[in-house]
C-alpha cells in the first residue's frame, strides 16, 4: 500500500513539472482583442477571446499560431510564451500589412468557425454581435 502512494506521488510530481515547463500553462484564460486602431476609431467594442477554451478542446496552436514562409508555417512552438510581444496578432498584421489586425481576426476566427460549421462540428460565434458584445 505504501509502494501504490509513492508511485501516484512520484507520478504527481513527474506530470507537474511537464505542465510548468509548457507554454500553454502560462496564457491567459481570456484575451481581449481590440483592432479598433485599424481605422482610428471604435466602431464595435473589443472582443473577449476565451483562449483557454480554444487549448481545452485541444485545437493545435498552429491552427492559430503562425509565421508562413513559401506558404507553410514555420513557427517554433516554443516561441508561444506569455509576454513574448513576437507572437502577438499585431507584431505582424500591422495597419499597413497585407492583411491588417482586423482583417487578420476575422478571417482567422470566422474562417475556422465556418469550416467547423460546414462540417457540422460544434463551433464557435460567426455573427459580428456575438462576439463584439456591447456592454
Amino acid at each position: 500500500m505504501k509502494w501504490i502512494g509513492c508511485r501516484l506521488l512520484m507520478i504527481m510530481v513527474a506530470a507537474l513539472l511537464v505542465l510548468s515547463n509548457s507554454p500553454l500553462r502560462a496564457q491567459p484564460d481570456k484575451m481581449v482583442l481590440d483592432s479598433s486602431n485599424v481605422s482610428g476609431k471604435k466602431q464595435r467594442p473589443a472582443v473577449t477571446f476565451p483562449h483557454n477554451r480554444h487549448v481545452e478542446i485541444e485545437l493545435p496552436c498552429k491552427d492559430c499560431h503562425h509565421i508562413y514562409e513559401n506558404g507553410k508555417n514555420v513557427l517554433d512552438e516554443s516561441r508561444l510564451e506569455e509576454g513574448n510581444q513576437d507572437i502577438h496578432c499585431s507584431a505582424c498584421h500591422g495597419p499597413k500589412s497585407r492583411r491588417n489586425l482586423k482583417q487578420a481576426f476575422h478571417d482567422q476566427c470566422m474562417g475556422c468557425h465556418k469550416k467547423y460549421q460546414k462540417e457540422n462540428k460544434k463551433t464557435g460565434p460567426r455573427y459580428c454581435g456575438e462576439c463584439h458584445i456591447r456592454k
